[in-house]
């Protein structure tokens, strides 16, 4: 599953951690791609590379089971 999303806010350190613990809370492969960078959204470190600014376009591709949760899960919270 992939979606194209508008980020709502700049990236920052809590929003990060919210991502990767959402993320890592599911069984799908889930990454966070922007510009040119893509980042496993279980990553902590990942996500903070990418360092994105309200307005950005991310893209979030899921894999697996349960790949629909964590897509709604991660786009609610962009």
């Amino acid at each position: 599953m992939k979606v194209t999303v508008t980020a709502t806010s700049d990236l920052s350190l809590p929003l990060a951690k919210r991502i990767a613990e959402t993320a890592s809370a599911t069984r799908a492969d889930v990454r966070l791609l922007y510009k040119d960078k893509g980042a496993n959204a279980k990553s902590l470190m990942g996500i903070i590379s990418l360092s994105y600014k309200k307005g950005s376009v991310l893209t979030l591709v899921a894999l697996g089971k349960d790949e629909e949760k964590a897509v709604e899960s991660i786009r609610a919270l962009l």
